[in-house]
């Protein structure tokens, strides 16, 4: 706000912004504001940024009930030139991303549900099914970045958070849109302040009351909680809203018991409804049938009276000074206007259909009725903190189309897999270019220093004298190479590296450790092959690890390299992916039915809490390591730009059978394939390799 800058234009520091407030007149109006000493000074302005595809899914899924495996559809849906989009990323820069793509003023609906409960294990899933056995997992690195920084300084690390996002939403919507945001009483009555700023008092339409559930554990202190709130603004001053009604929620049913006890013998329920006009009208003050009107007129013309009597929606009395009631037909009956007190949506139950055994998900009635009630058919509804996929899954089913992203890499995969159960339309995955780049650029962490914080957090000594490398303090002969943040690391590039660490300082290494944040198709045999035709000339050992995303919490840490801190990041093993030779079979002279089969999937690091229990899922992996498998999916035509997801084999998550390891398709005679595959484990590891089969 102007009144609140210096004389540069430049907004006030907190200090300075309370001696202003100091200087008003005691009677001024509306000046209330939320003021808090790390408050963003600017407003986040849009970045471009590209948005890399990861991903153009078509689902098509294996039927896993049946142990039936589909075969690719030939005359499937293209993906649209507006397509849904499930994007991986911080929202922050996905939002200022898609402002600098143009989506200024295009999303016609928004809904939010931040993490506002500030427990340190927020959202984070920590069992999983292996075969018909749960485990405690650790809390995956995946997820934990995204909710751990959310309120490390209490209140003010979370208002950090979420006042530029706001302000980016605002930018976003629509003249005719509107925005949802869910929260609870841990700091909704910041939220509402925040809200008031940025779009303005005025903008306020409800603040929405959703009772989740009817009783609380008992408490001796204080009432129990039951509720979640969620406010409701507009852009502008003109935004869209349908009213809803409902018949479910306890003061309705009561109310059609009470009312609705009347029938003509056919067994259509009605009430009556008084014909009284609340309007002295004049010209409707007429005799119909013989029945004198009320004392302010009827409430319908002649001729409408006349309609309904005919269509026997009329109560006629048999005494002439009686009343004229109309009959409202329990069928036609639409319930009550839905109002702010929403008491007839419970939260997702542990038998639900829709359950996905998400700690956050919300129940697709609640996302339903926000949808319904403030965008129309083909409007864009987004969300950016996705959780279990719940909007992007209600919005398609309603028609509406949708963007939504999350930082939890959980989050997407399950969002991915609940869309393909769904059988939706083709959608993109995204993720932000130069990602990882950006995010250290975020923290003010130039490459350099960026490269030497992750191998102190590794446990090595970063060399002054080689940029990317150090030595690790457990073992003087292995050493440590950090990939850049921007690329996978390659077999041709960790080749070059095994032989530089084989001469390395005149001596060499025995061992080498390579640390990358991806790994490109086919590097496990690429590396294999190129290391065999080189045979003596590299070093001993190497091993080929994943930086987890935990790194980022740490870049501008004083204290990185201890090693209290070292010991809470782990550097998981890249897991190994075997596929079999393509096997093919003609079916006609114009085409081949292909199949291909995961041969072999190995996790050589299990992130389990319970170590006794390590042993356990180790035995029962290698007897069938399918009962690792979250997700697999094919692209049958790789084009090695584009994965373009065409078959796809997930984990029902309420069943303790693994997922088919045998995947098949009819192909075309006359071209060479390259078959792509992409697996998706129960702990989030990924892994990706290529075959080819010609079938000229």
């Amino acid at each position: 706000m102007a009144e609140y800058a210096n004389s540069t234009g430049e907004p006030l520091a907190v200090q300075e912004e309370r001696k202003q407030y100091g200087k008003e007149k005691p009677k001024a109006k509306d000046t209330a504001r939320l003021i808090w000493a790390s408050k963003p000074r600017r407003e986040p302005s849009a970045k471009d940024l590209e948005f890399q595809t990861a991903e153009e899914v078509y689902p098509n899924i294996v039927d896993l009930e049946n142990k039936k495996l589909s075969s690719f559809v030939t005359e499937k849906k293209e993906i649209s030139e507006q397509p849904n989009r499930l994007i991986w990323g911080d929202n922050l820069l996905v939002m200022q991303a898609l402002l600098a793509q143009g989506y200024e003023g295009q999303i016609d609906l928004i809904y939010i549900d931040p993490p506002f409960n500030s427990g340190e294990d927020y959202n984070f899933t920590t069992s999983i099914s292996i075969g018909d056995v749960k485990y405690d997992k650790e809390i995956p690195v995946q997820e934990r970045l995204a909710y751990t920084d959310t309120w490390i300084r209490g209140v003010d690390s979370f208002l950090d958070m979420l006042y530029p996002r706001l302000q980016l939403a605002k930018k976003l919507l629509s003249d005719k849109g509107s925005i949802y945001i869910h929260c609870d009483s841990s700091a909704s009555h910041y939220i509402r302040l925040i809200l008031d700023e940025i779009f303005g008092r005025d903008k306020f339409i409800n603040e929405i009351i959703w009772q989740r559930k009817r009783s609380q554990a008992w408490t001796s202190d204080r009432f129990g909680v039951t509720n979640d709130t969620i406010f409701y603004y507009s852009n502008k001053n003109k935004h869209t809203f349908n009213p809803t009604f409902s018949k479910d929620d306890p003061a309705t049913l009561k109310y059609i018991k009470e009312r609705f006890r009347f029938d003509d013998g056919d067994g259509r329920k009605y009430m009556k409804s008084p014909l009284v006009n609340p309007l002295n009208r004049p010209n409707l003050k007429y005799e119909f049938y013989g029945v004198k009107p009320p004392k302010t007129g009827w409430l319908y013309s002649k001729e409408r009276m006349e309609a309904m009597f005919q269509n026997n929606e009329l109560v006629m009395p048999k005494d002439k000074n009686s009343r004229i009631y109309r009959k409202i037909f329990l069928d036609e009956y639409k319930g009550q206007m839905i109002q702010n007190i929403w008491t007839d949506i419970p939260i997702v139950n542990p038998m639900a259909k829709e359950r996905l055994d998400y700690d956050t998900q919300k129940p697709e009635a609640l996302l339903k009725r926000i949808i319904e009630s403030s965008s129309n058919k083909d409007d864009l509804v987004a969300d950016f903190f996705c959780g279990s996929g719940t909007t992007a899954a209600v919005a398609e089913k309603l028609g509406r189309k949708w963007i939504t992203s999350d930082l939890s890499k959980t989050a997407i995969q399950v969002t991915r897999g609940r869309l393909v159960n769904e059988n939706t339309d083709p959608f993109l995955i995204e993720n932000l270019g130069n990602y990882q780049r950006q995010l250290i650029y975020a923290k003010e962490v130039n490459l350099k220093q960026m490269y030497n914080i992750i191998l102190k957090l590794y446990g090595a000594t970063p060399r002054k004298d080689w940029q990317g490398f150090g030595i690790s303090k457990d073992d003087k002969k292995a050493l440590v190479y950090v990939c850049e943040p921007d690329r996978p690391m390659t077999g041709k590039k960790a080749l070059e590296l095994a032989k530089a660490a084989k001469t390395a300082d005149g001596k060499g290494y025995k061992n080498l450790v390579i640390l990358a944040w991806d790994y490109e198709y086919d590097f496990d045999d690429i590396y294999r092959r190129l290391a065999k035709s080189a045979r003596k000339g590299v070093v001993k050992a190497v091993e080929f690890k994943i930086i987890p995303s935990d790194v980022y919490k740490y870049l501008r840490s004083t204290k990185v390299g201890d090693l209290g801190l070292a010991n809470k990041i782990t550097f998981y093993q890249k897991p190994y992916l075997r596929l079999s030779e393509p096997q093919t079979k003609s079916i006609n002279p114009n085409e081949v039915k292909v199949e291909i089969k995961i041969e072999r999937y190995v996790v050589m690091d299990i992130p389990v809490k319970d170590e006794s229990k390590r042993p356990e899922i180790e035995k029962m992996l290698h007897k069938n390591f399918a009962n690792m498998l979250d997700y697999w999916t094919v692209d049958w035509d790789y084009d090695g730009e584009v994965f373009r997801s065409t078959w796809q084999a997930i984990k029902d998550r309420k069943s303790s059978e693994p997922v088919p390891v045998l995947a098949d398709t009819v192909l075309k005679k006359g071209k060479k394939y390259t078959i792509a595959v992409r697996v998706v484990d129960v702990f989030g590891n990924d892994a990706s390799m290529t075959k080819e089969v010609d079938l000229r």
